[in-house]
């Protein structure tokens, strides 16, 4: 019984392989091997990114709004994505947005997401355009870093926002972790940028990126999921120096969780085929405060 039960499971497991190696949406070597530059190469490409934009200090009121999506898997539509553009760009209150990575479903679609958003890339920050992204594991099958670099230029940076008088208030940080792990290199980056920052005392530090912290399931398969040793050393991180929330996406599915007093959430998907699709709206001011939003009301 085990070994036709056996028999069985090889059996789907080449279906399954024969179906997604004809399928353009998946890239095969990419879900099990990544075939992107590694975690720790496109860190240092991002920093040296970094240095030329120089520092982002947005100036903003005390009181402010963000939108926050996810996971739009632009293809053939961006009706989704149009509208989240359109109704952050109406908020008065809403200085920037972010995109927690999944720009795109698969291969040659960069052109057509920014085309539709008409918005600038992180680095450039222009008045109502400004939008910050997040390298999602959908941006980098089928090797394309070089084409998403080439539109946003880094993975991996900082921004914080400040009144007109100078005064700090929040800390931003985006991590890239759109292959399942930040790489040493990317781990030890975090842990001096916090270091450093924890002196600064700002109101609110935030980190956002593309992989949810805590896998519930399976449903992702082991790809760009962190492994038990590193959730635990970025949690202890983030608990350590009184980070006070991580948004992500990837998951497709809302889910919030309290860890050692640091708040974790994930975003729902944006997509166009998802019957409910949703986005965050967060009003950042001594305290935080979350509304989840229906892109189709």
């Amino acid at each position: 019984m085990k070994n036709i039960k056996y028999q069985l499971s090889i059996i789907n497991l080449l279906l399954l392989l024969a179906i997604t190696a004809c399928n353009p949406n998946y890239d095969m070597p990419g879900m099990f091997n990544g075939s992107s530059e590694r975690a720790d190469k496109r860190l240092a490409e991002s920093l040296d990114y970094d240095k030329k934009v120089g520092e982002i200090h947005l100036t903003v009121p005390e009181d402010y709004t963000v939108y926050v999506c996810t996971d739009t898997h632009v293809d053939s539509t961006t009706h989704n994505w149009e509208k989240f553009v359109k109704l952050y760009k109406a908020d008065g209150a809403c200085p920037f947005a972010l995109h927690l990575g999944d720009l795109i479903n698969a291969k040659g679609n960069f052109g057509r997401f920014f085309n539709a958003a008409k918005v600038a890339p992180a680095g450039y920050v222009s008045g109502k355009d400004t939008i910050f992204y997040v390298v999602g594991n959908h941006d980098l099958y089928f090797n394309q870093w070089p084409e998403y670099k080439s539109f946003v230029g880094t993975s991996t940076y900082w921004f914080d926002t400040r009144t007109a008088d100078g005064t700090l208030l929040d800390l931003y940080i985006c991590l890239d972790s759109g292959e399942g792990t930040l790489g040493v290199d990317g781990l030890k980056w975090l842990s001096d940028i916090l270091q450093e920052k924890a002196e600064k005392k700002y109101r609110h530090i935030i980190v956002f990126t593309h992989t949810h912290m805590f896998k519930q399931d399976d449903s992702q398969g082991h790809t760009s999921n962190y492994s038990m040793e590193e959730t635990y050393e970025i949690a202890s991180l983030l608990t350590k120096y009184g980070v006070a929330e991580y948004w992500s996406g990837h998951d497709h599915s809302r889910e919030i969780t309290t860890y050692g007093k640091v708040k974790y959430i994930v975003v729902d998907a944006l997509e166009d085929p998802v019957e409910e699709a949703f986005f965050m709206k967060v009003r950042m001011g001594k305290n935080i405060e979350h509304e989840f939003v229906d892109i189709k009301d």
